[in-house]
């Protein structure tokens, strides 16, 4: 029998006021998927009890075997976990050796030598190989891909003999292929006989890699899945539809106008781009770490300037800050998850209110026209139950806000919808809708750019014919190239 590593029964804590119990318990060599149903808050806030972030207040804790309390158990954890997300270090001057050996948590001087010594051994050097990590500890951090930087967190598990290792969201930052190349270091470490937690919404990646699926819905643990029941059972519980195959990636240049041009343009840190988007078509831009997204959403709202080039609307330059004022009327941006705080929707306001407030810098003042909101009322109608328009938006169920955010666009008709990782920590049931609202939009004569880390799973399980038809690969950058 394998020696369990944790295991935490009828745990409780609180985040946000909010109230979340989970149970969990795994072994030497075990690879764990844990499904969360919303993962940007509840699936965030189960990571934080790991970061450390979030107390456990109640429960049962065993560690290694053994009893102990909740507080020893947040201990280990600090102290014998290690996760994997989005987040990197990116500075600068920091080496493949000083994030191994550096980072690690060591009593002095003599340790961090003998850690050094370690690091470029024969063992280390082999370890590195069999990873397909070809690297030296002097290796700048900065210049590693995103895989071999993944890669070097696992090696950093070996190095430390870590107990535990969490990866968050892997196959919405990797491509399938690195995700194998990924997961064979993954399996090293496993036969060393550490433990694995894959964070995910992927069901084939989960089915593929895991031992088992523990799956966490409304807040606590309720399903423990073993192989022999992934089939029917898991799509049942998941309230899944099964996925067919889709056509392969569509390759098409569009036929419309030219609607959005970038010439050379030289984002701070980011490769030049140069692309056209055109009507009725859309774009995708590969952004494997939030870097290009970040910085094009800083220029695009005036809150930063691009070092050379230009962008072009319909064929006009526009100045830093001129695309700042083009936001909302020519140029709609749609956010990872547009009804969180912060997102493009007002969950206190009616949805006709939304809209009202939406259309406004187009209509003016006419939108206080009772004939106008009556317009308006008849044409969403057509699309949500005329009664739920007048009702706040939070009241309503997720999927139906989140086609509300796009659907807003649609009323709106921008020349540009700029959508920023429109499938990030969406249930797979969500892609097909969203991905029908992308092609709705770019129906009525919209260019769509989509910028993202990787579609391709999301191209392999569509069905929607016109999203693969119009789906069109930017290979502006040397990443995507």
């Amino acid at each position: 029998m394998k020696e369990e590593v944790i295991r935490v029964e009828h745990g409780c804590f609180r985040r946000e006021d909010l109230s979340y119990r989970f149970d969990i318990s795994i072994s030497r060599g075990e690879c764990v998927g844990v499904y969360v149903d919303d993962h940007l808050s509840s699936g965030t806030a189960y990571l934080d009890v790991f970061k450390g972030g979030t107390r456990i207040k109640s429960g049962r804790a065993f560690t290694c075997g053994r009893r102990t309390g909740l507080p020893e158990l947040e201990r280990w954890l600090q102290q014998n976990s290690i996760i994997i997300d989005r987040h990197r270090f990116d500075s600068g001057e920091l080496t493949v050796g000083d994030f191994v050996v550096s980072l690690g948590k060591l009593a002095g001087w003599r340790q961090r030598k003998r850690a050094e010594q370690r690091l470029r051994g024969p063992e280390s050097v082999a370890v590195l190989r069999q990873m397909d990590l070809d690297i030296t500890p002097d290796v700048k951090l900065a210049e590693l891909s995103v895989l071999d930087y993944y890669r070097l967190c696992v090696f950093r598990v070996w190095f430390w003999r870590g107990g535990l290792l969490i990866l968050d969201r892997l196959t919405e930052i990797l491509r399938q292929r690195d995700q194998e190349k990924m997961m064979r270091c993954v399996r090293l470490l496993l036969e060393q006989g550490a433990a694995v937690i894959l964070l995910d919404l992927d069901d084939l990646f989960m089915r593929r890699y895991s031992d088992r699926i523990d799956v966490i819905k409304n807040r606590k643990t309720c399903y423990r899945l073993y192989p022999e029941e992934y089939g029917d059972q898991l799509f049942e519980i998941l309230g899944w539809k099964r996925r067919g195959g889709g056509g392969g990636q569509a390759q098409r240049q569009g036929g419309g106008r030219v609607v959005f041009e970038a010439s050379g343009l030289e984002l701070p840190g980011v490769p030049p781009l140069d692309f056209q988007i055109r009507s009725d078509e859309i774009a995708f831009l590969r952004d494997e770490n939030y870097s290009t997204a970040a910085r094009l959403r800083d220029c695009l709202l005036g809150g930063q300037r691009w070092n050379g080039g230009a962008f072009r609307l319909d064929g006009t330059a526009c100045a830093p800050g001129e695309l700042s004022k083009l936001i909302g009327t020519e140029i709609g941006i749609q956010l990872e998850r547009p009804d969180r705080p912060g997102g493009v929707l007002f969950g206190n306001l009616s949805a006709l209110d939304n809209l009202s407030i939406c259309l406004l810098p187009k209509a003016g003042r006419r939108i206080a026209d009772r004939r106008v909101m009556e317009s308006i009322l008849e044409e969403a109608s057509r699309w949500f139950p005329r009664e739920e328009l007048q009702r706040p938006l939070h009241t309503w169920p997720l999927p139906q806000r989140l086609r509300f955010s796009y659907y807003k666009w649609y009323l709106l008709n921008p020349r540009l919808l700029i959508c920023f990782f429109p499938f990030a920590g969406q249930e797979p049931a969500h892609h097909e809708m969203i991905i029908d609202m992308l092609v709705t939009c770019a129906e009525r004569g919209m260019a769509i750019w989509v910028i993202s880390s990787g579609i391709d799973a999301i191209c392999e399980q569509t069905k929607n014919e016109a999203f693969l038809r119009r789906l069109r690969y930017i290979t502006g950058t040397p990443e995507n190239r």
